[in-house]
């Protein structure tokens, strides 16, 4: 068995039991058995898969969680959007699958939709139709490629991005939007976050500006994947999360 030992590593969390690895050892992968029993409670058993290597919760509370102990745990994340497997595991770490976030809400009478990291575009695209609007660069994109993947990779302009909710790490939940621009010291989060790449925080819901369906709109490319740079240090000062 492959054991890592994070440099940092403290004595670790208050409940740790006498005979339990010690708080920051993990393995690759799976995760070892104390550090899959505090997801477990944290999650619920069903969130934990494939020995501890995906862990796929249900709610953003749940991706706040998991992101808590990943910084407790010194333990590293590969985000995904959809189902996830062991095998896109980062080497001592797990895979954040965000698969069972798929809500989705149009709010025609506003000009805003809100969609989850795990739903598909398809799903997405059927919902804005329903509602007779469409949203500026979505078109073009695989129906089953995932919103918070799509995020993730830049592939909206950023004029359709109103905002969007994020877990970073160490489990803290940002909302940014129109309103709120700058909520992490003086960064526009939701620019940031825009072309990632999974790297500065797990993007659980985004808000999309609502155009009507068939209106002519101006082309515009969309952002791209950027270079995250400083800005990682910032927010994922411990190299938590490895993409996704």
């Amino acid at each position: 068995m492959n054991v890592v030992a994070s440099p940092e590593c403290s004595a670790g969390p208050s409940s740790h039991r006498t005979g339990d690895p010690p708080p920051c050892v993990y393995t690759s992968p799976p995760v070892d058995a104390s550090l899959r029993r505090a997801l477990a409670v944290a999650l619920g058993p069903g969130s934990v898969l494939q020995d501890g290597s995906v862990l796929a919760p249900g709610s953003a509370e749940g991706v706040q969680a998991v992101l808590r102990i990943a910084q407790e745990w010194r333990l590293p994340l590969h985000i995904a959007s959809g189902a996830g497997d062991a095998s896109d595991a980062p080497e001592g770490g797990a895979v954040l699958s965000l698969g069972r976030l798929t809500a989705i809400a149009v709010d025609a009478a506003n000009g805003i939709a809100r969609a989850e990291a795990g739903a598909t575009v398809a799903a997405l695209i059927r919902s804005l139709a329903a509602a007779r609007v469409a949203v500026a660069g979505l078109g073009g994109h695989a129906a089953q490629s995932r919103v918070g993947s799509l995020v993730g990779a830049g592939g909206l302009p950023r004029r359709s991005l109103c905002g969007l909710e994020a877990a970073l790490p160490g489990g803290d939940l940002v909302r940014a939007g129109a309103a709120v621009l700058k909520d992490v010291v003086g960064y526009d989060v939701t620019s940031l976050l825009l072309g990632s790449a999974g790297r500065l925080a797990a993007v659980v819901a985004v808000q999309l500006r609502l155009t009507p369906a068939g209106a002519r709109a101006e082309t515009v490319p969309a952002a791209g994947v950027r270079p995250t740079g400083e800005v990682a240090a910032v927010f994922d000062p411990l190299g938590i999360l490895a993409g996704g």
